[in-house]
């Protein structure tokens, strides 16, 4: 299948491409690591990570890859899709995740509620 190009998400969209087809994948943990790679090392660094990655799963969600609507011929199992689907859907859930931590801190403060007594 090869490596897919022209996603920030490139490793979601690779995997997600080969387990549409009928591929399958385990997870392998070896005793001594066999890849060591470097990670953020600073907030700045750690939130631009976070954006790629949130970006590139939305990317994603409304592509023609779309986890809802691409790989259908059989292949992939409704477990398998559905943890893709969750995958490129998480970024929009903070949205309500948004309002709904800040919501009561706002009524708190200015006394007024969005339930009417």
């Amino acid at each position: 299948i090869g490596w897919i190009y022209g996603s920030v998400t490139e490793d979601i969209l690779t995997g997600f491409k080969m387990h549409a087809r009928g591929w399958k994948s385990i997870y392998c943990m070896p005793d001594r690591p066999a890849f060591k790679g470097s990670a953020p090392i600073n907030l700045s660094d750690r939130l631009n990570q976070v954006l790629r990655w949130a970006l590139g799963s939305v990317e994603i969600l409304f592509s023609r890859h779309c986890p809802i609507w691409y790989g259908y011929e059989g292949r992939l199992k409704w477990l398998e899709r559905f943890a893709y689907i969750n995958t490129t859907i998480y970024p929009i859930t903070s949205i309500p995740l948004l309002a709904y931590c800040t919501l009561p801190a706002v009524c708190l403060l200015t006394g007024k509620f969005i339930i009417p007594q």
